[in-house]
């Protein structure tokens, strides 16, 4: 306990020295810019990535929660946009570390289906060896938007191990589902995992690995496309979908080109779910250097 104490203490250090030195940037910019006739906003001091658009909003809704006011209905309504440092910091906290793990776990799970698969292993590796003799050796984003093979195995890597096994939702007002009522305040837990690997809606080839189920997209892989939520649905799901899809497309698209992927004798398949999906015993991975 001592141990994780310290390691949580040393993160939650490491974000607020991150955050107050943004901040601090910030205000120093403003400073010296403050006769600026160039018309730069203010949201532009704290950068345009997700931290910095965080303190752009707080900086906003506290300059418009200050007197004079337009009344207590609106002042409440800007104060609920404000963040303690702390609570910012508890929201970095969770972006990293689910941003970090969801992906790292799509790609081993991905690995030990590649090299349970040797001919879609190379169907990847092809359609790499293509897209990077075109574009250079380096993926951009225009590239990355057409491997459809790779998006597929992935599609079909996060049917089978879905990251995250289960959503939590809480009925914030009583709804009726079909013959189903759910009262307010009533917490839904949606079993994900359980879902993906339904028979009828996916087919009697559910369990298997088949990524040619979504060469036509989502809509026509199963009797439902709302059935594939890897990253949950509606306005609440992940805000990170996308770049977790082209980091992993990235990762996928280099090493096909350079390596082949076999399992090692020692591996165990061996799913848990501690929070997320995880291989038990891991994924040894045997890599061998790739020659055309």
């Amino acid at each position: 306990m001592c141990r994780i104490r310290k390691l949580k203490e040393e993160v939650e250090s490491l974000f607020m020295e991150i955050i107050e030195g943004r901040r601090a940037a910030a205000l120093q910019a403003m400073a010296g810019h403050i006769d600026d006739e160039d018309g730069q906003q203010k949201n532009d001091y704290y950068g345009q990535d997700l931290l910095g658009l965080m303190l752009a909003e707080m900086e906003a809704a506290k300059l418009e929660a200050a007197p004079p006011l337009r009344g207590q209905r609106r002042q409440r309504q800007q104060l609920g946009r404000m963040y303690t440092s702390r609570q910012l910091m508890d929201k970095c906290k969770t972006f990293f570390f689910t941003g970090h793990e969801t992906t790292w776990l799509l790609l081993t799970w991905t690995f030990m289906l590649l090299a349970s698969s040797p001919t879609w292993q190379h169907r990847a590796r092809q359609e790499a060896l293509l897209f990077l003799h075109q574009h250079g050796d380096m993926p951009d984003f225009d590239m990355l938007s057409r491997l459809k093979v790779l998006g597929m195995i992935l599609l079909e890597s996060l049917r089978l191990y879905t990251p995250a096994t289960l959503l939590a939702r809480e009925a914030f007002s009583s709804i009726k589902v079909g013959d189903l009522e759910i009262p307010k305040g009533l917490s839904v837990w949606v079993p994900v995992l359980a879902i993906h690997h339904d028979k009828t809606i996916w087919g009697e080839d559910a369990d298997e690995f088949k990524p040619e189920r979504f060469s036509e997209g989502v809509v026509k892989a199963c009797k439902n496309p709302m059935a594939f939520m890897p990253f949950s649905f509606g306005p609440r799901n992940c805000v990170g979908q996308n770049f977790a899809m082209m980091e992993a497309k990235i990762v996928l698209c280099m090493l096909l080109s350079q390596f082949t992927f076999h399992l090692s004798p020692s591996y165990r398949h061996a799913p848990i779910c501690i929070l997320t999906l995880q291989p038990k015993h891991g994924v040894p991975i045997i890599l061998r250097h790739f020659r055309p």
